[in-house]
């Protein structure tokens, strides 16, 4: 054992710490990726999408429930394309790319579909056209083959 192996070691055991501290994918992401990618965790898809795929349903059984559309139930269709907007909002790149290009070429489209319908459950008198065409929008992208 030379008198620089303790140095040695020690340094090396720094380095581990620091490595093992740090966010080693974001670090290596942010020296990989250009300036004008938007990289998307698979975290952060899944809590979105799962986000999303809760509030389409919730609204299906909202706009199949019988009878006319009462001014509680105009609410909860309004707060649930909210939350839409909301949840598309993580994912939306606004023109960059990303590592999930099928969403990429889809989420603002599916943003602007909603917009519409809640523009629509909004006008007076309000109409519920569009909000029915919602979910059919994330059949774009998965589809029942």
């Amino acid at each position: 054992m030379t008198k620089r192996t303790p140095a040695l070691l020690t340094t090396m055991l720094s380095m581990t710490l620091v490595v093992a501290c740090t966010d080693v994918p974001a670090l290596l992401r942010r020296h990989t990726y250009p300036p004008n990618f938007k990289y998307i965790d698979r975290t952060q898809l899944r809590s979105a999408m799962w986000q999303l795929a809760d509030d389409v349903s919730a609204l299906d059984r909202l706009m199949r429930q019988p009878g006319t559309i009462d001014a509680a139930r105009r609410v909860e269709v309004e707060q649930l394309l909210t939350e839409m907007l909301a949840a598309t909002s993580e994912l939306q790149a606004q023109g960059r790319p990303t590592n999930h290009p099928v969403m990429s070429d889809h989420v603002e489209a599916f943003r602007r579909d909603v917009t519409q319908a809640l523009a629509g459950v909004r006008a007076e008198p309000p109409s519920y056209y569009l909000v029915g065409t919602v979910s059919g929008t994330c059949l774009t992208c998965h589809s029942p083959d």
